[in-house]
């Protein structure tokens, strides 16, 4: 981070800048020991009367800081070093993680961590120490891990990891489900990270996007036990390898061979029952056993929060701004900043992959320039990291891959929805869908669903049947939608669905004067973003003059309208 950035948000009240010349403590080789709690500094992990305990990695961070340094004053500064590396945080993260360690680390009312008032903390109790040995789980430093490095820390997962850390202990068979770009890569790494310790043969990671067929998939996860492609029956081999010993096994990209990787998992369950197997994939597997956990994507601030400390809680801005910071030394965020990088913050989603694209090019262009080229193809083309696999290279590279695994249908109705601005309901989606490809109600019903699967129509979270493109998925189905020349036909049919809607709103409200809100509060989206393109579509005899005018309550005449042959 820029030396001008931590000088101007050090002077914020709620902001902590992790200060680049505080050296982290050094990991040291010891296990401490204290009361029932046996800590593994250089392993990463806490263990509970023998059973590991499940962590945030930054409360674990500053459980070591804190315990190897026992009987030391530890400054809030060094503390915050390192936990969040050149990371902004706020010095009430710091206050919330060290309650989260008191309540797990208090035992018979003694508390481990006494607070340093203005200064820091330091952890009362002077554990026992012995030299690292093998786990209880058969693996030491003899074995080191395979597992790819993850180049920064996770930003706003905490949750989500720990839920996932229990599943993939607990279940055989656990798919971490997601739009491209969402994260899961770096979540289900993450999460391999911390319990292949629990696993006798440890964790292995296995990348799938390259594979396209049975026997690329077997060979893929053979190499990864270490065997070579030289070896007779290497896939009876492989079995063999895991049939007699507890393994976690990381299967990433599935998406494109859910069949195949089902069979492959299928046959792991059956040959070796101490295997676990996680899965990314941007729809579920419908495996057998299979325990799905959809990745949302990073928690936004308020759309509007204007003060810079504020927006800085939200993980979507903490990862925006470290990434910035990343790019260009020179970067700098001012107060008078707030109110634009909430603005690009909100139209990117909360999509780690489109923030690290946006990040990237914010010291070039600024906030406020870039904030309008996320309307047009250019945010589709902005590309990544070039070390990134092709599929992952830009957001119209991630859009591709999911579109050309579409059923025609689905490719069309996904083009329908680009019609929609905001949310809309099960009933519109499947209405358009109908109409415009002739099919039964049964039928649309269950593109919109098959659609959902595949990450692409998201579900509202609050379960009332409604769904939302992604802004950059809406931008990508809308040229395609251009590129068929469907886009006049769509907006009318759009507009016809909504006439319907504010008809029988219309219509209802004289006996029950609450239909309007009712009937709008679900559609009402639908309507508006109807209503706003309205003046699209030529014609005094077009539906959506007329929805205009029912819009405000007016009498329309039909004969010349579309509406009028049906």
């Amino acid at each position: 981070m820029s030396t001008s950035m931590t000088n101007a948000l050090a002077t914020h009240p709620y902001v902590t800048v992790a200060p680049s010349e505080i050296a982290a403590p050094e990991i040291e080789h010891d296990v401490l020991t204290f009361g029932s709690f046996t800590l593994h500094p250089r392993r990463h992990q806490l263990f509970k009367n023998g059973e590991q305990v499940a962590l945030g990695s930054r409360a674990l961070d500053l459980l070591i800081a804190l315990a190897t340094r026992a009987g030391e004053l530890v400054e809030k500064d060094e503390l915050i070093a390192f936990a969040w590396p050149r990371v902004i945080v706020e010095e009430c993260n710091l206050r919330a993680q060290i309650v989260a360690l008191r309540r797990l680390l208090n035992e018979d009312g003694n508390d481990c961590i006494a607070t340093v008032p203005g200064r820091g903390y330091r952890f009362v109790v002077i554990p026992s120490r012995q030299k690292e040995q093998a786990s209880r789980y058969g693996r030491g430093d003899a074995q080191p891990s395979t597992l790819p490095t993850l180049i920064r820390e996770t930003i706003g997962r905490d949750t989500v990891i720990e839920r996932l850390c229990e599943q993939v202990t607990d279940n055989r068979m656990t798919s971490l489900v997601g739009p491209g770009g969402i994260g899961k890569t770096t979540v289900a790494l993450e999460v391999a990270k911390r319990v292949e310790a629990r696993f006798k043969r440890g964790a292995r990671f296995i990348d799938l996007s390259e594979a396209n067929d049975a026997a690329t998939v077997k060979s893929a996860v053979s190499k990864a036990l270490g065997l070579t492609a030289d070896d007779e029956d290497l896939w009876d081999r492989a079995l063999a390898e895991v049939q007699d010993g507890d393994i976690l096994v990381v299967l990433d990209n599935c998406e494109h061979l859910l069949s195949v990787v089902s069979d492959v998992v299928c046959c792991l369950r059956e040959r070796a029952p101490g295997c676990r197997i996680l899965a990314t994939s941007r729809e579920p597997l419908k495996a057998e056993g299979e325990w799905v956990e959809r990745l949302l994507p990073l928690a936004l601030p308020s759309s509007t929060e204007t003060r810079l400390g504020e927006l800085l809680r939200s993980p979507a801005v903490q990862m925006l701004v470290e990434h910035a910071s990343a790019q260009d030394s020179n970067f700098v965020l001012r107060e008078e900043d707030a109110s634009a990088l909430n603005q690009l913050c909100q139209r990117l989603d909360g999509v780690p992959l489109e923030i690290e694209i946006a990040a990237a090019r914010m010291g070039s262009f600024g906030i406020g320039p870039l904030l309008s080229m996320l309307d047009g193809e250019f945010r589709l083309q902005m590309a990544g990291r070039r070390t990134a696999a092709k599929r992952h290279r830009s957001m119209g590279a991630v859009l591709d891959w999911s579109y050309m695994r579409l059923r025609p249908r689905e490719q069309a109705a996904l083009r329908l929805a680009s019609t929609f601005t905001g949310s809309f309901t099960r009933n519109a989606i499947s209405t358009l869908i109908a109409s415009e490809l002739r099919l039964s109600s049964d039928e649309a019903l269950t593109t919109v669903q098959h659609l959902v699967d595949k990450s692409l129509f998201l579900a509202e979270e609050d379960g009332t049947g409604r769904y939302h493109l992604l802004s950059s998925t809406r931008l990508y189905a809308m040229s395609k939608l251009e590129e068929v020349g469907g886009t006049q036909r769509a907006v009318i049919r759009h507009a016809v669905y909504a006439l319907e809607v504010v008809r029988k709103a219309a219509t209802d409200r004289r006996s029950f004067p609450e239909a309007w809100q009712l009937i709008l509060g679900a559609e009402g989206d639908v309507v508006r973003s109807a209503l706003a393109q309205a003046c699209s579509v030529p014609g005094e005899g077009s539906p959506s003059l007329e929805l205009k005018m029912a819009a405000l309550g007016l009498t329309v005449t039909t004969q010349n309208s579309p509406l009028a042959n049906g």
